[in-house]
């Protein structure tokens, strides 16, 4: 089968970028041939993935995506492909899958905590306006044949602020490479990682891992801290952010444990260096850092507002925060994991669930949609 992918980036880091880039490996794996439309990217191995530069004019954002859609819907029509398999809200494709979830949903969300000036500042910006836009083709008209969700949250959001029905939209779960994130990594790159990071083994490591302050929680996780136990930790920031701003209104002795890091290559490490996982974000599609940490065989703690939550079974692989915004209640999940013992337990259990949830697997179900796709076609 010969497969178009579009996404303005396509780079192993980031949750929705490595993602795709994952996709793309499996599916090339099987024999297919996956062309990718991308404005930045990193060369693949592969002989059955060719990469397809997209030019996009980076005046603004609005500019941007603007110009990728029209420059990536130009470059795709040139070819001949048996699907069209957009990442991005763009003009034209077989199947748009939802990573980055609803846009709209997001929107009110972020609404409920600006200012009056600023809920008109955002209606009227021509970047969301756009995003909106395509967002809405893509749901409730011919622009799309089938809209992958990532999860029943993001689904539900979707057809909550959209026309879509549920024959249109399906759930496929995010796939995780079990070989690269194993718990094997803990002993063989793991404890290197510790002492890089100056972490002492009778401390607990602590990994947020993601790129978004506001979203990903990152402001309530550094509150939570402020109201632990009094128990041996240091907290891994891992992702794109301003550190010394953010950082700079701790007490000098919370600002002490952490240790703020750029994304790496080799995040597979530094989840076999932690003991335990957090990502209390406010809106999560799924969040593909959840899979990689429960792959590790860490326990994770997660908010009810990711997509990942749906998959867990409280209290066994992790623990759910239903109130994303509540650092006390983090606080107080955090403290419970502080027992190696329920650690220990929970992240066997963890590798147990992530083993449900491979890339092969996720593979299988996207050639399901492009099946019934080519034979409504030819039909």
């Amino acid at each position: 089968m010969k497969i178009a992918v579009i996404r303005q980036k396509y780079v192993n880091y980031g949750g929705a970028e490595s993602f795709v880039a994952n996709y793309a490996e499996s599916m090339a794996e099987e024999g297919h041939e996956i062309h990718i439309f991308a404005n930045k990217w990193t060369a693949s191995k592969s002989t059955n993935i060719q990469i397809h530069p997209v030019p996009a004019i980076k005046i603004n954002s609005f500019i941007r995506s603007l110009s990728f859609a029209w420059f990536a819907g130009r470059a795709v029509r040139r070819g001949s492909f048996d699907i069209v398999q957009s990442h991005e809200r763009i003009f034209s494709q077989d199947v748009f899958r939802a990573g980055d979830g609803c846009h709209k949903q997001w929107l009110e969300l972020r609404k409920r905590k600006l200012s009056p000036f600023k809920k008109l500042s955002l209606a009227f910006s021509p970047f969301h306006r756009l995003i909106l836009r395509l967002e809405k083709s893509i749901f409730e008209t011919q622009a799309c044949n089938k809209v992958i969700a990532i999860s029943e949250m993001v689904k539900q959001d979707i057809q909550e602020h959209y026309q879509v029905p549920d024959g249109k939209i399906t759930v496929i779960y995010n796939g995780v490479s079990l070989q690269r994130f194993h718990p094997d990594n803990k002993k063989s790159k793991g404890e290197a990682i510790r002492r890089q990071l100056g972490v002492n083994p009778d401390e607990i490591l602590i990994l947020h891992v993601g790129s978004g302050f506001e979203r990903k929680g990152t402001g309530v996780l550094l509150e939570a801290f402020e109201k632990l136990a009094d128990f041996p930790w240091r907290l891994a920031l891992l992702g794109k952010a301003n550190w010394s701003q953010k950082l700079q209104d701790l007490p000098q002795s919370i600002r002490d444990k952490i240790i703020p890091l750029d994304p790496v290559d080799d995040v597979e490490n530094y989840y076999a260096a932690a003991d335990l996982f957090v990502l209390p974000s406010i809106y999560e599609p799924f969040g593909n850092a959840v899979l990689e940490a429960l792959a590790t065989g860490l326990p994770v703690i997660v908010s009810r507002a990711c997509g990942s939550a749906e998959i867990l079974t409280p209290d066994e692989e992790g623990m759910v925060l239903e109130n994303p915004e509540d650092f006390r209640e983090l606080a107080d999940k955090i403290n419970r994991l502080a027992d190696s013992n329920r650690r220990k337990q929970m992240g066997l259990k963890a590798r147990i669930l992530a083993e449900k949830f491979t890339g092969k697997r996720n593979a299988q179900a996207m050639l399901a949609i492009y099946k019934e796709i080519i034979d409504a076609k030819n039909a």
